[in-house]
């Protein structure tokens, strides 16, 4: 009787020192996550740059 007790503190002792219970996972994330409206102005910002530096460099070429 007296090695159950002893056990039955130590088990207790071991579960108190092993610190906070971590939180249980969170689920998936939704199918079809929108974009964010930064993302998508930055593209345009620079596809309209790409546009605009090669209609630059064509005009610049000289005609042969």
């Amino acid at each position: 009787m007296k090695l159950a007790q002893i056990l039955f503190v130590f088990t207790n002792a071991v579960y108190a020192y092993q610190g906070p219970i971590p939180p249980p996972p969170s689920g998936p994330p939704p199918p079809g996550l929108p974009i964010d409206g930064a993302v998508i102005f930055v593209f345009i910002l620079a596809l309209f740059y790409g546009v605009i530096k090669h209609l630059n460099s064509i005009k610049s070429k000289p005609k042969s």
